[in-house]
């Protein structure tokens, strides 16, 4: 991937999407990460293909109703997941000091 492809594929990227990436690759299972998310299905589909449109590869391939991660997915999701948690620690920080009185 070139920096112009990269920096298009971040700017199209939502953090709701990384959630269902992430959490679609722990259960392996379209209906149970729509579960686990409050979503429906046709939602984490969706998600999961306009990602992988984006990124320009498949990070999971269908298998008699599994979704079964890539070795590229692996790859991205291990970058994926800490970055999630920073996400995470940061919007925890930022609520606290939204909390402080001034």
């Amino acid at each position: 991937m070139h920096t112009d492809e990269i920096e298009a594929f971040l700017s199209r990227t939502t953090l709701r999407q990384i959630e269902v990436m992430i959490t679609l690759s722990r259960h392996n299972s379209m209906t149970r990460a729509a579960d686990e998310l409050g979503i429906t299905v046709a939602a984490v589909s969706r998600m999961t293909k306009r990602f992988e449109s984006n990124l320009g590869i498949s990070l999971f391939a269908e298998s008699a109703r599994r979704s079964v991660l890539l070795d590229e997915g692996r790859e991205v999701i291990a970058h994926l997941e800490p970055l999630l948690q920073e996400i995470s620690v940061l919007k925890a920080r930022l609520r606290r000091i939204g909390m402080e009185p001034r």
